[in-house]
């Protein structure tokens, strides 16, 4: 199976998982472009339009040593719409994860 990302913005949503498909684990990392401070505020959005994941996150997961773990969530086939925003500032970043 394959699966794509498709990231724009400020902050650039990078997909880790390895030959993604149905029933995985996707495991989503970020990299802020910009001087971008916490806290930030991660949606996910299920195929279906219906919101999967919400979490605020107070450092970045950036798969460096020491960051925090991955934003992960089990996938299917369809379309996963991800927002993360800087929740007091202007930087925000969208991305599709397009599974199929």
């Amino acid at each position: 199976m394959a699966a794509r990302m498709d990231s724009h913005g400020d902050i650039e949503t990078v997909c880790t998982t390895d030959e993604l498909g149905p029933n995985k684990m996707a495991k989503l990392i970020f990299r802020a472009w910009e001087d971008a401070l916490p806290p930030f505020q991660v949606r996910v959005y299920a195929p279906n339009g219906k919101l999967l994941l919400e979490r605020v996150l107070r450092v970045l997961p950036t798969g460096l040593p020491q960051s925090p773990p991955p934003v992960a969530f089990t996938v299917r086939c369809g379309e996963y719409n991800i927002m993360i925003r800087e929740m007091n500032g202007k930087a925000e970043g969208t991305a599709v994860l397009v599974v199929e």
